[in-house]
């Protein structure tokens, strides 16, 4: 009996053996375990089955603020607002023989439509891209929550760009187009940079400089703003930037910036505070100092010298609008504290002011980036 037994436990090793040769048969499927993928950076690793390496990143960010509006061309009113808004952002790059091949898209909450909206969404390869996009222009401003950017750099549109980043040395350069009618509803996600019957409008832009040195970087922004205007005015907009970011010692960074905007007639051109203005010249300096590993400070100041429009060009509702553009001074302070890895804890103090306008801001939030 145990001879049986055996022979037919052999019999049957035997035949699951060579059962696994007999042709026709599937062979087992091997477990791909998510490999990480270090060519890009951290975070990304290898999607299943594929050459494509993916990361997702985001953030959300709650806070609140408090806002005082003084002087006789505000509307002196003080409000508390609760604010939110968030994003998603995928990053998908694979290895090619013409490139590295790109894709970014990006989701988010707008603050205050709490709309979703396609933040950017573009295709990179090399030195090109084409999508919604990030302008190549420098709009950086002072540092924090209410940083006070250079509104014509800083500008998210549909188009195409050149940035090339390998010049040797640290030296880069870059140009783009895009679309200059990406906020009307009915082109937001398709904007026209001509149709006929009407001028051509679209946003060209340049930028020269050098990164990634001991004394940190700079650059110059040149952008042109053109607009389709129906009131048979000069509307178009052009402007030009220099940024310095500086490490002066450790811990301690400065950004030093000064641009010039020359608005035509000044239709579509403003100051912070919203008046019209022919033309608007930029004087700012910030710095950042990092206290200990959780704690940062940051103060700036930004000045604009300005060409208020001298006729009227305001709207229905405030047709005095053009007239009372004046020098504006912008300032802030504020802490950034790190609570844990991705959550931060922020406070800031904002003041803006020109002849019979002032703003004051202070604002609080939680931020939470991965």
């Amino acid at each position: 009996m145990k001879t049986l037994l055996g022979t037919a436990a052999g019999l049957m090793v035997a035949t699951g053996a060579y059962a696994a040769d007999l042709p026709g048969e599937a062979a087992p499927v091997a477990v791909d375990y998510v490999k990480v993928c270090d060519a890009y950076g951290a975070g990304f690793f290898y999607i299943p089955g594929t050459e494509t390496c993916l990361r997702v990143k985001g953030r959300v960010r709650a806070g609140v603020t408090y806002t005082n509006n003084g002087g006789d061309l505000n509307n002196g009113r003080d409000t508390v607002r609760m604010r939110t808004d968030a994003y998603v952002g995928f990053d998908a790059r694979t290895a090619s023989d013409i490139g590295v091949v790109r894709s970014y898209f990006e989701i988010g909450i707008d603050d205050e439509t709490r709309d979703i909206l396609a933040n950017q969404a573009f295709i990179q390869v090399g030195y090109v891209t084409v999508g919604r996009q990030d302008e190549v222009a420098n709009g950086d401003g002072l540092y924090g929550i209410n940083d006070s950017t250079w509104e014509p750099g800083d500008y998210t549109a549909t188009g195409a760009s050149v940035l090339v980043d390998n010049l040797g040395g640290g030296f880069f350069i870059g140009a783009g187009l895009y679309g200059n009618n990406d906020t009307q509803e009915d082109t937001l996600n398709r904007p026209y940079i001509w149709q006929s019957g009407e001028e051509a409008e679209y946003q060209a832009s340049g930028i020269i400089g050098i990164t990634g040195q001991s004394w940190g970087s700079f650059d110059v922004s040149g952008i042109y703003r053109s607009y389709d205007d129906d009131l048979g005015v000069d509307g178009d907009i052009w402007g030009v930037k220099a940024t310095a970011n500086l490490k002066l010692v450790d811990k301690l960074s400065l950004r030093v910036w000064a641009a010039y905007q020359d608005g035509g007639d000044g239709v579509n051109l403003a100051n912070i505070a919203g008046f019209r203005a022919e033309n608007v010249t930029d004087l700012a300096i910030a710095a950042s100092y990092q206290f200990s590993d959780p704690l940062a400070v940051y103060a700036g100041v930004r000045y604009q010298i300005v060409d208020g429009v001298t006729y009227n060009r305001g709207t229905t509702a405030n047709p005095d609008v053009g007239k009372f553009a004046d020098d504006l001074i912008y300032a802030n302070v504020g802490v950034d504290y790190e609570l844990a890895p991705g959550l931060n804890l922020q406070g800031e103090l904002d003041y803006a002011s020109q002849d019979d306008w002032n703003q004051f801001t202070a604002v609080t939030r939680l931020v939470r980036v991965w």
